[in-house]
C-alpha cells in the first residue's frame, strides 16, 4: 500500500524535457513508482487532473533562517511551492557565535532578526547547531545552509577595519572548516556591507579555498550592483578562479537608471568565465525593485562601521557635513546610487519606533515634504532615530533588463526573501512581494503571459538546476528513488497576488505541496504539518 498516489497529473520532471501524463506512488517519503496507471491502494489519493505535477521548488537564495525559529510553518514560501530553502546568504548567518562579539553580531543581523524577545535566542555556538535546532523544532520546508563570512569575521574581529593577523586568519578558517565538516554547504559573502566589505580579496580567496576543499559553494552578494557592476562581477570571478570554488552570484541586476542596459555585458562577462571552465552561475528574482537598507545611500567610508558606530558618527556635525557633501557631489566616484535616481524610488519598509511608524510605506520624497526637510537630512535624521538600520525597497531596475537576465540558461530563480506570514513577527512589516510571490509570478507573468521562457525551462531553473548546483542528489527531480518533494499547480491560473502596498497575500494556483512524502499544502491551505529536514552536505 502506498502512502500517497497522485493520479491524472501532467508531469514535468524537472529535467527541462516535455511533460507526460502518469501517476506517482509515494511511500516512506520517497517516490516508489511512476507509471501510466497505478491501481494499488493508498492511504491518500490526490487527483491532479488539469494540473502540473513537478518537483518542489528549491529556493537557492533564502533568508528564512531569520524567521523559521519563530514561525516554522514557512507559509509565504511553502504556499508558493517551495519545499527546500538554501539559507545563510549574503554574508549573514546566525552562527558561529562568539559571546565576546555577540553585541556586534546582533548589530550585523539587526535588519533581519525580529524575534528578539525569544528566551533561548542566541543559545547556540555554530550555524550548523542553529540549523539543527530549527530542524529539531520542526519546519514545513527542508533547510540546507551556508555560513556567512561576515558572521565568521565578526566572531573573530568584530567590525575592525584591518587585515586579520595570522592567528585571526587561522581562527576564521577553522571556524569555516568546522561548519563544513558538520554539513554546511558552503560560504556566503555580502561584499556590499561591513564587515565583509573590509576584507581584502586575498583574505576572501583564502577562505574560499577552504570551501573548495569540501566541494562546497561560495555565494556572493557583489560589492556593487550599479555603477561598478562589471568590476564587482570580475572580483567575484577572481575569487572563484584563484580558489577553484563553485560560484553563485546572488540576484544579478543592473541597479539604477544610469546603469540600465548593462546586463548584456554583465552576462557576457559571466559566460566568458563559464566558457573558461569556471563553475559559475547566478540567481534572479522576478521584480524590478530590491530590498535593502537605507544606509545604501551613504558613502562607503561610513558604511564600513557597525550600525551603532554609524549613528554615533552621524551625530557629530563635522562627519554629518562630510556625509552630506559626499551624497550631494554630482562628480563623486563612490557608486552613489542617487546620481541617476530619485528619492521617490526609495520606500520605507519598517520602523521600530512608534513615532516613526507613520512613515512605513512612504517614500523618501514624501517624507521630505511631510517634514519639510531636504531628502539627505531626512535619511540621516531617520537613521539616527532608528539606530542605523532601516529596511527599504528601492525601485531600481527595468523590466527589459530583468527579462534578459531571466532567460539565460544559467539563471536560477530565487526569492532572496524570508518565510513570513500575515500574522506573527512580520505581520506589520511591509515586506517585499517576492517573499510571497516569486515562483508563481515567474510561472504566471513570465511563462504564461509574456512567454519569455517555456514552462519546461522555468521548472528546470526552479528544481533540478539548483539541486545540481547545491549537490542535492535526491531532490529536484521526479524519478523513482528520489525524495517525494512535489508541487502541484494549475498552469492556467497560477499568479502572484502580493503587492508593494499589500504584500501579505498568498498566490493563487498552487493546489498541493508535498515535503518528504507528507502533504503540507492541500487544496491551497496549510495542513499544519512540519516534515522538513536539515539537508546536510554529503
Amino acid at each position: 500500500m502506498y502512502d500517497i498516489v497522485i493520479k491524472n497529473g501532467e508531469i514535468l520532471d524537472g529535467s527541462g524535457t516535455k511533460s507526460y501524463f502518469a501517476d506517482i506512488g509515494i511511500k516512506n517519503g520517497y517516490i516508489s513508482e511512476i507509471s501510466q496507471c497505478i491501481n494499488d491502494p493508498a492511504l491518500k489519493v490526490i487527483d491532479a487532473k488539469n494540473h502540473i505535477v513537478c518537483p518542489g521548488f528549491i529556493d537557492i537564495d533564502s533568508h528564512s533562517d531569520f524567521s523559521l525559529y519563530a514561525n516554522p510553518k514557512a507559509e509565504s514560501k511553502i504556499r508558493q511551492g517551495i519545499t527546500t530553502e538554501i539559507v545563510g546568504q549574503g554574508g549573514r548567518s546566525l552562527g558561529p557565535v562568539n559571546i565576546e562579539h555577540l553585541s556586534d553580531l546582533k548589530q550585523y543581523t539587526k535588519s533581519y532578526v525580529q524575534n528578539t524577545n525569544e528566551p533561548n535566542y542566541w543559545n547556540w555556538k555554530t550555524q550548523y547547531e542553529f540549523i539543527d535546532i530549527l530542524s529539531s523544532r520542526k519546519t514545513s520546508v527542508n533547510i540546507a545552509s551556508l555560513v556567512g563570512y561576515g558572521t565568521i569575521r565578526v566572531a573573530v574581529m568584530g567590525f575592525e577595519k584591518r587585515r586579520p593577523t595570522n592567528d585571526e586568519m587561522n581562527r576564521m578558517k577553522q571556524l569555516l572548516e568546522d561548519e563544513l565538516i558538520n554539513g554546511i554547504h558552503g560560504m556566503s559573502l555580502g561584499l556590499d556591507n561591513s564587515p565583509d566589505s573590509l576584507a581584502s580579496i586575498d583574505e576572501l580567496i583564502e577562505m574560499a579555498k577552504v570551501v573548495k576543499k569540501y566541494d562546497g559553494i561560495c555565494s556572493i552578494h557583489m560589492r556593487e550592483e550599479g555603477n561598478y557592476l562589471f568590476n564587482s562581477i570580475l572580483e567575484a570571478i577572481e575569487i572563484s578562479k584563484k580558489s577553484g570554488v563553485k560560484l553563485q552570484i546572488s540576484h544579478l541586476k543592473a541597479a539604477h537608471p544610469q546603469n540600465w542596459g548593462k546586463v548584456k555585458e554583465a552576462i557576457s562577462i559571466i559566460n566568458k568565465a563559464k566558457n573558461s571552465g569556471l563553475n559559475v552561475d547566478y540567481d534572479v528574482y522576478p521584480y524590478i525593485s530590491y530590498e535593502s537598507v537605507l544606509t545604501d545611500v551613504l558613502p562607503p567610508w561610513i558604511r564600513e562601521l557597525s550600525p551603532e558606530k554609524i549613528v554615533e558618527s552621524l551625530k557629530k556635525d563635522n562627519i554629518r557635513e562630510k556625509v552630506v557633501a559626499d551624497m550631494l557631489d554630482r562628480n563623486s566616484n563612490w557608486g552613489n546610487p542617487m546620481l541617476g535616481s530619485s528619492w521617490d524610488r526609495i520606500r520605507i519598509v519598517s520602523m521600530k519606533k512608534e513615532s516613526n511608524k507613520k512613515f512605513e510605506g512612504m517614500n523618501i520624497e514624501q517624507i521630505s515634504e511631510y517634514l519639510n526637510l531636504p531628502p539627505h537630512d531626512v535619511v540621516i535624521d531617520l537613521l539616527i532615530d532608528e539606530g542605523g538600520v532601516i529596511k527599504i525597497i528601492f525601485s531600481a531596475m527595468t523590466e527589459s533588463d530583468l527579462i534578459e537576465v531571466m532567460k539565460q540558461s544559467m539563471a536560477i530563480y530565487s526569492t532572496d526573501g524570508l518565510a513570513v506570514s500575515p500574522y506573527g513577527d512580520y505581520k506589520d512589516v511591509a515586506v517585499h512581494p517576492r517573499y510571497y510571490g516569486t515562483f508563481p509570478r515567474i510561472l504566471g507573468r513570465y511563462v504564461r503571459q509574456k512567454k519569455i521562457v517555456d514552462i519546461e525551462e522555468a521548472i528546470y531553473k526552479m528544481t533540478l538546476l539548483p539541486a545540481i548546483k547545491m549537490n542535492l542528489k535526491d531532490r529536484g527531480y521526479l524519478a523513482v528513488g528520489y525524495k517525494a518533494d512535489i508541487t502541484i499547480f494549475n498552469k492556467d491560473t497560477i499568479i502572484d497576488e502580493s503587492t508593494y502596498t499589500k504584500p501579505h497575500q498568498y498566490p493563487v494556483g498552487i493546489k498541493d505541496v508535498i515535503v518528504n512524502g507528507v502533504v503540507v499544502v492541500e487544496n491551497g491551505e496549510h495542513t499544519g504539518e512540519l516534515p522538513g529536514v536539515h539537508i546536510k552536505r554529503k
